[in-house]
């Protein structure tokens, strides 16, 4: 400004010490004097310029955290307050990495440093030879990384259809970027108030992150996404939240709805995030009430048990606000739980008694009590391996037909449930004789030696269960020595019921034959006695002698007075055949016998009861 400054001149030893305090900044002319005369022709120039102070520098920029490979990591310097004094930048780290500043002419300077390799970088900063604040600065450089290839997905992302107060999550998937264990997925969800909603970060150790959050407030919600400290491609992310719900978005999944185990506990889990606020309703029918257990797991889901107590099919109906969500009901069989030990297998194919040589014989396999698994039949002689047929049934049983091989083998048949031998398997069976006739054994009133009532039926049983299989022949012959009509039932245990009428007094013959040989104690000789009175017994009607072919004809009996027995009637041709006739006991004390004559020729008719011929009782007809 051209004013003088005073200054003040100190001698000293070796000459003399000026000191003066400039007022003003700028340049200052020095002139010195000796003895009234200049020291030099000229003044000297002195600068007068402000301090230096290097703790008023500040740096900031992503630059001085991180970086990426092959990309320059940019960060500001601004000196502006901090005096005057030299700026230095220098970056240590794997690599030499060039430095680019930039002075924006404003006291800040931009700096951009580019890494050629990851690692750890050290960013020293000073000013005036001092470190700024902060320096050295340390910044991770990573691989360059492509964000586009990270994919969002989930309820919980979507810019509608999130419900207040329903726990909601949407998963990041970085499997496609190579992985690093450095690599990292952060996030920061912002209401419409301006706070932050709390979010779990879960990793899914596969490259997967599910981020999960519940939202309290009604509005729009900003979610920011960083990977590795970068936004991810569509973050910030907006979320519209409103209150309501929707069943739709609930899900139920899990073994327990696929099938079930009588007696066991059956699982599986009730999903409700995203599907806002509701009451979870569910209920199961079906053969038995089943016990069933909900437990709540805090995160928008809850696991269902339920224990069933009998088979069959069961509807699991699960309702969220009232409706059923997707899938409900289920349509759940529940079936026994397997188990060898409840098995039986039953049948003449697996009794020592019953085993025949090249007979064809059949057991059971009942499975019903427990749950389904491969059944195993495997049938073995000492003459080799047999080839049984096995037939589903489809109702939990199964038919077994095998034939045994020649008599006096050895047969193992070994039965086997999932792998595991069933009650009483293998089974140990020697093979007997086809049939055995001498094991047949006949009894009853019909072959006894007492002695039977004339014209009444006679029975006796014939049991065969023990003596294999063959044909059974049964012959009843009449003190004539002609054969009589013998009706045999089988009851299909192999026991056969045989009955005849003894129509005639005398003694009659009975032949039982098994397997074309006479069982034990045949032919059985049997004595049948005349009963009642036939003199009592009057013919009231039909008597005739001479018919026409093809008609029918009846004879009426009145045996009211005959007492005990009954009414027989034979007639016969004269070529030695008998005719079919039928005989029916009115109730009344009355008999009605009825025949047809089918061929021309000469018959005899004769009308017992109790044995003995009642009168008029025989006679001849054309």
């Amino acid at each position: 400004s051209g004013s003088r400054v005073k200054a003040h001149v100190i001698p000293t030893c070796e000459g003399f010490l000026v000191n003066f305090t400039p007022t003003e900044l700028g340049e200052y002319l020095l002139s010195i004097s000796f003895g009234g005369e200049p020291v030099s022709p000229t003044p000297y120039r002195l600068s007068c310029t402000t301090g230096s102070e290097p703790g008023k520098v500040c740096a900031s920029g992503p630059g001085l955290a991180r970086g990426i490979v092959g990309k320059p990591a940019e960060f500001r310097i601004d000196t502006r307050g901090a005096g005057q004094g030299g700026l230095g930048v220098t970056v240590e780290g794997p690599c030499e990495a060039a430095i680019n500043c930039r002075d924006n002419g404003d006291g800040t300077c931009s700096v951009a440093y580019l890494p050629t390799e990851p690692g750890d970088y050290g960013i020293n900063i000073t000013f005036n030879d001092c470190h700024i604040p902060g320096s050295p600065f340390q910044a991770l450089v990573v691989p360059d990384t492509d964000l586009k290839r990270i994919k969002v997905s989930g309820n919980g992302i979507q810019p509608h259809g999130v419900y207040v107060d329903s726990p909601t999550d949407f998963v990041v998937d970085s499997r496609a970027i190579a992985k690093r264990d450095d690599g990292k997925v952060t996030c920061t969800i912002t209401n419409p108030s301006g706070t932050k909603t709390e979010n779990l970060i879960t990793p899914l150790a596969d490259g997967t992150y599910r981020i999960s959050y519940t939202p309290f407030e009604e509005g729009r919600h900003t979610i920011d996404i960083l990977y590795d400290g970068l936004p991810i491609p569509g973050s910030p992310f907006v979320v519209n939240v409103r209150r309501g719900c929707d069943p739709s978005k609930c899900r139920a999944f899990g073994p327990g709805l696929e099938h079930g185990l009588v007696n066991q506990a059956n699982i599986f889990t009730v999903e409700t995030k995203g599907a806002g606020t509701g009451g979870l309703g569910l209920a199961i029918e079906g053969p038995s009430e089943a016990k069933m257990t909900c437990k709540d797991n805090r995160d928008g889901s809850c696991s269902v048990e339920y224990i069933p107590t009998e088979p069959g099919d069961y509807d699991v109906s699960i309702k969220f606000a009232d409706q059923h969500i997707p899938g409900s009901p289920f349509k759940v069989p529940v079936d026994n739980t397997v188990d060898a030990s409840s098995v039986r297998a039953y049948g003449p194919g697996l009794d020592p008694k019953k085993c025949r040589a090249g007979t064809p014989l059949a057991f059971k396999v009942d499975a019903t009590k427990s749950g389904k698994a491969p059944l195993g039949v495997n049938i073995q002689s000492d003459r080799g391996t047999l080839a049984p047929e096995v037939r589903d049934n489809g109702d939990g049983t199964y038919d077994v037909t095998y034939v045994p091989p020649s008599e006096g083998s050895n047969v193992k048949a070994k039965i086997t449930w999932d792998g595991k031998d069933i009650p009483n398997s293998p089974y140990q069976l020697k093979v007997r004789p086809r049939v055995e006739p001498d094991q047949v054994k006949v009894e009853g009133p019909g072959v006894s030696g007492k002695g039977i009532p004339a014209s009444l039926p006679a029975e006796f049983t014939i049991d065969t269960s023990q003596a294999g299989y063959g044909d059974l022949e049964v012959q009843v012959k009449g003190p004539d020595g002609y054969p009589r009509k013998v009706k045999v039932a089988d009851n299909g245990d192999g026991i056969f019921k045989a009955t005849y009428i003894p129509d005639d007094c005398g003694r009659y013959k009975v032949s039982v034959k098994y397997g074309g040989k006479e069982v034990p104690h045949a032919p059985f000789q049997v004595q049948a006695f005349a009963t009642g009175s036939a003199e009592k017994c009057r013919i009231t009607e039909g008597i005739q002698h001479a018919l026409t072919s093809g008609e029918e004809y009846c004879i009426t009996v009145n045996a009211q007075n005959a007492g005990y027995g009954a009414v027989t009637c034979r007639i016969r041709s004269t070529s030695g055949s008998d005719l079919d006739i039928d005989i029916e006991d009115n109730g009344d004390g009355t008999f009605s016998i009825y025949y047809t004559v089918k061929d021309a020729g000469d018959y005899t008719l004769s009308v017992k009861f109790g044995g003995q011929p009642v009168p008029d009782g025989f006679y001849t007809f054309t």
